[in-house]
């Protein structure tokens, strides 16, 4: 017992030190992997589905609580794109050759 025990304890180590990768989806204008958009997109993908449900006449999945995480998914994403901006909008260079 004690030997599985060391063992366990050498592979979390190992595991900690590595880190393990959670895949993320990326975000368009960074390409780097974004987990608040990664919540966004399962907290949507929850809402559909329990819509999809719902339509079925079944009660697996609880709309509301699904609408609350969708809208506290959404504001985190949307907090984080804000902070990583500097807020002000920059001009379309495209009105700039065209004038």
């Amino acid at each position: 017992m004690r030997n599985f025990l060391k063992k366990a304890a050498l592979q979390v180590e190992s595991l900690n030190s590595k880190g393990i990768p959670l895949p993320t989806v990326r975000d368009p204008k960074t390409h780097k992997g974004s987990v608040s958009l990664t919540l966004v997109v399962l907290s949507s993908a929850l809402v559909i589905f329990g819509c999809i449900v719902k339509l079925l006449g079944k009660d697996l999945v609880d709309i509301s609580h699904s609408l609350e995480f969708f809208y506290a998914s959404s504001a985190l994403y949307w907090g984080r794109h804000w902070q990583k901006t500097d807020g002000s909008v920059k001009p379309d260079q495209s009105q700039d050759q065209s004038s």
